[in-house]
């Protein structure tokens, strides 16, 4: 089941807010080798993504554009997808070709927060957090410890 489908652009890339003298600021703030953690936004401006990304296999540039999708991955109580060393087999191999790069993950947070509701994901520790409007994301459809897949492709 699609939860999300954006598109999306590239707006920072492991950038910071710090305080120096009594001013925010953003700052580069690469703490990972291999990881990067990029905000992008929707091109509807309703949507804003944080997300950790393995830039070593999937370099990501500001002001890139990106296809977007989380999936809600509907397993019966016997899967043994977690398990499995490779999870990719669980799912639609004409699906995941599509796309370049693809986490599989869990939802580990969310509510609403400003009138917008928010989901927290990890993906075996790289993180994720969408903010967005109610319209866009619909509440009833996230739910912590529910399995998610992210697609990713440049546009």
């Amino acid at each position: 089941m699609e939860l999300i489908n954006e598109k999306l652009i590239v707006k920072e890339i492991d950038m910071i807010s710090t305080k120096i003298n009594n001013k925010w600021i953003k700052v580069k703030n690469k703490i990972f080798s291999k990881v990067s953690r990029i905000f992008a936004i929707s091109l509807e401006n309703k949507t804003e993504i944080t997300l950790d990304i393995n830039t070593e296999i999937y370099p990501i540039h500001d002001q890139d554009k990106l296809d977007f999708r989380i999936m809600k991955v509907n397993l019966d109580e016997n899967s043994e997808i977690d398990q499995h060393k490779n999870w990719i087999d669980f799912f639609d191999k004409k699906l995941i070709d599509l796309f370049e790069y693809v986490m599989y993950g869990t939802i580990f947070h969310c509510g609403i927060e400003n009138k917008k509701f928010f989901f927290y994901g990890s993906f075996g520790g790289l993180l994720l957090k969408i903010f967005g409007s109610s319209e866009i994301i619909s509440q009833k459809n996230f739910q912590v410890d529910s399995k998610i897949l992210l697609l990713i492709r440049k546009i």
